[in-house]
């Protein structure tokens, strides 16, 4: 462990990998403009990946496991000692060691984007009202809280009033717009994981009419698993991070279905704002943050029913000429209110305020 003489310091304790969109998006992404502007960053990835909690471990992976946790914990400690702020992102640990961090750093930055306080989807193994417990004590303890919308700011607000909000951010410079190819096959577009594939099974039958009505039209799912009902027109490709914005540009329309209840309320909405990005028009359901940033007519449409569905992708299938129209604005969009290059120094302001003013404005600047 090394430390630069000059400079602030800040450790992030994130969720998982980059692998992870929220830790991608809300941690790893802004590191490289941080480091620009002198600040030491050091990560430790605080969750194991959930196929080592499944395995039926050998004695000697067991102390090996034990023997790298201690290893971790000892740098989490040495870290939060040295180190001038902690941010936290959407890790709920146990409210003894939440509290040993704080005692060890009192700038504590809590950062969180869905709704994990609806369900223990985060900590699968612990029950849901020992996760809202969790996560309203991080809250309470830290200095600073960062979130994603409205629905799950006024859940914080319950416990800390010195609250952040930024949605996303994406990154415009990894995100763009590419020229289409006249005359090829329309694809209607998602983005995600297996885990919330089920948002797509409502659409089965609208997926269905439209390969009857329009042979042309290809529906592409990206780290989807299969539909219960899959159609011809459905291809699934396998998410990966060098390979996303490639597939994400074959989309001409990008879609984001959600079911009306509390858990997809307080999605991030992140996929739309990739499709906004890539430039392309996004239909998707009136929920959550879904609401604020689809502006109807302007870059994309509202869907709530299967007529409404298959009505809406029928018009954007329909005029190429409103495809791109929708998908400049959505561009236009992103860039001013969404991007990191927004972003960034509302992150580093909200910092400064807490009374860490060791950072210098070394944010990326907008295109």
């Amino acid at each position: 462990m090394i430390f630069r003489n000059k400079g602030k310091k800040i450790l992030f304790l994130t969720a998982r990998t980059e692998a992870l969109a929220s830790s991608r998006t809300r941690v790893y992404q802004y590191i490289p403009y941080l480091e620009k502007a002198g600040i030491q960053c050091f990560v430790i990835i605080m969750m194991r990946h959930p196929s080592v909690d499944k395995a039926k471990l050998k004695l000697w992976k067991f102390i090996k496991l034990l023997f790298t946790g201690g290893i971790k914990y000892l740098r989490i400690v040495l870290l939060c000692i040295f180190c001038d702020v902690v941010f936290i992102q959407k890790t709920l640990l146990p409210i003894w060691r939440q509290n040993l961090i704080r005692l060890l750093n009192r700038n504590l930055i809590f950062d969180f984007d869905d709704a994990i306080y609806v369900s223990s989807q985060i900590y699968p193994s612990i029950s849901d009202a020992m996760n809202r417990r969790r996560l309203g004590h991080i809250l309470q303890i830290s200095r600073g809280v960062i979130l994603e919308n409205n629905y799950t700011k006024e859940f914080a607000l319950q416990f800390n009033k010195n609250i952040l909000m930024i949605t996303g951010p994406i990154d415009c410079k990894r995100y763009f717009p590419k020229k289409k190819e006249k005359n090829k096959n329309i694809t209607i577009g998602w983005i995600g994981s297996p885990g919330t594939t089920p948002f797509l099974e409502p659409l089965s039958d609208v997926f269905r009419k439209i390969a009857r009505h329009y042979p042309n039209v290809v529906i592409k799912l990206i780290g989807a698993s299969p539909l219960k009902r899959q159609g011809r027109n459905i291809q699934i490709v396998e998410w990966g991070l060098n390979s996303e914005v490639e597939n994400l540009h074959d989309f001409d329309i990008g879609i984001m279905p959600l079911p009306d209840n509390e858990l997809a309320k307080g999605k991030g909405g992140y996929k739309l704002l990739q499709y906004m990005a890539i430039g392309i028009p996004c239909v998707g359901s009136p929920v959550g943050i879904n609401s604020v940033l689809i502006k109807e007519g302007v870059n994309g449409y509202f869907a709530d029913s299967e007529e409404q569905w298959y009505d809406k992708l029928q018009m954007l299938i329909n005029n190429r000429a409103l495809r791109e129209s929708m998908g400049s604005k959505g561009r236009e969009i992103a860039e001013q209110r969404y991007s990191l290059q927004v972003s960034t120094p509302k992150l580093v302001q909200f910092i400064k305020k807490l009374g860490y003013d060791g950072y210098e404005s070394s944010a990326p600047q907008g295109e």
